[in-house]
């Protein structure tokens, strides 16, 4: 799967589910903005980024 707007990601480092609201292309590294809920919005390139699927997003 792709990651594209609205996707559900997972950050390399952490355990949080945030949706993407927006694609950046800069040169050949794309970044998506991520809404992390009450976490905040951050910027991230796609290679540090998960995609996961909303029956999986609570997972243990």
């Amino acid at each position: 799967m792709a990651i594209t707007i609205n996707s559900l990601v997972k950050h390399a480092t952490g355990e949080i589910t945030g949706r993407v609201v927006s694609l950046i292309s800069k040169e050949r590294h794309p970044w998506a903005m991520v809404d992390w809920g009450g976490s905040g919005i951050s910027m991230h390139p796609l290679s540090e980024l998960t995609e996961v699927r909303a029956e999986n997003r609570h997972k243990p």
